[in-house]
């Protein structure tokens, strides 16, 4: 069965694994074991907070399938809190002349600083070896049901970078023609540089409008366009109410999509109900069920039956799987159900 779970402390020898299967491109991912430890560890110190208010926290989510690890994903909170974080955005100007009475209106690329503190998510892998079979919406969506469970500690907005396009060669075009100039790192470093906090970025590129009709021809065609692979997260996450807001990456010009946290679907369908543990081969129902306590926090998509509003029944497996007894409370989606 797979269950999605935060991370635990024993998870770095199976994180350190997988991050071996992600190639050069999932800049997010924790590059050795140090990193891995790292990351863990701050997810835990995050989960183990008894403040309920967002405050730079990260929640790591882990895929396991037979007890082994086959993924990732994450949320951070707390974004731009202590300095905004910077984008380039596509706006329009319009240029005039008195003299000559012409009028011409021009797309420009700008600097755009977001202030407001927002989550975000990301860091989302899958071992190549077990892509498909819901394992992806699964891994994606586990973020949401946390986002239900506990809504106070997550900000008012959550935003999240979609991967820019690259050629067959890997090679990112906005960066290789554009972004590259304004610094003397590579896009590597640079991303490593700016994982969280990007707002030494505003030291580097300058303030004044990029004309765009003015860029390289291979620049304009990388504006604001997914990576292939990031295509089927991109629409899955459209299905949840998430929109583009116009800002582009500052180093690979992918898309940034954004919606209200509580607007989101599966936050606003998340109701508690007692799960009864019943063994049965006619389960009716099929859904994300959730074992919300921060400290075991688990969540699959398995079968169940609605016994009335405020109680499922639900299989031993599953249970299991939950780490659940008979009587304790779940999280199910009513729109699901």
């Amino acid at each position: 069965m797979q269950v999605v779970r935060l991370v635990k402390a024993s998870d770095v020898n199976g994180l350190t694994q997988l991050i071996e299967k992600s190639d050069i491109g999932m800049t997010t991912m924790p590059k050795n074991r140090k990193e891995v430890q790292e990351r863990i560890s701050w997810s835990i110190k995050s989960s183990n907070k008894k403040t309920t208010k967002p405050n730079k926290d990260t929640y790591l989510f882990v895929l396991e399938e037979n007890n082994k690890i086959i993924g990732i994903s994450a949320i951070y909170t707390s974004i731009s809190k202590d300095k905004p974080s910077v984008f380039f955005k596509i706006k329009k100007i319009e240029l005039t002349s008195k003299t000559y009475q012409f009028k011409k209106i021009s797309d420009v690329l700008k600097l755009h600083l977001i202030h407001k503190p927002y989550s975000e998510l990301g860091t989302i892998f899958i071992n190549p070896n077990f892509r498909g079979g819901g394992r992806g919406s699964l891994l994606s969506f586990a973020r949401f049901q946390l986002m239900a469970s506990y809504p106070s500690k997550f900000d008012n907005k959550t935003l999240v970078e979609i991967r820019g396009w690259k050629d067959k060669n890997n090679k990112s075009h906005f960066w290789e023609y554009f972004s590259k100039a304004f610094f003397n790192l590579d896009f590597f470093s640079i991303d490593r540089l700016s994982y969280i906090d990007n707002h030494f970025i505003t030291e580097s590129v300058p303030k004044f409008p990029f004309m765009v009709e003015l860029l390289p021809k291979k620049v304009q065609k990388a504006l604001g366009k997914p990576h292939p692979n990031s295509l089927p997260a991109q629409s899955m996450l459209s299905k949840q109410g998430f929109k583009t807001n116009g800002l582009i990456d500052i180093l690979d010009g992918g898309p940034c999509m954004e919606v209200m946290t509580s607007k989101i679907p599966l936050v606003k369908s998340s109701k508690k109900v007692v799960a009864e543990v019943k063994k049965s081969n006619s389960f009716s129902r099929n859904g994300f069920i959730v074992n919300f306590n921060l400290n075991n926090f688990r969540v699959v998509r398995q079968d169940y039956n609605i016994v009335n509003k405020s109680k499922i029944e639900i299989s031993p497996r599953t249970a299991k799987a939950l780490k659940i007894k008979s009587g304790d409370k779940v999280r199910i989606n009513i729109e699901n159900s």
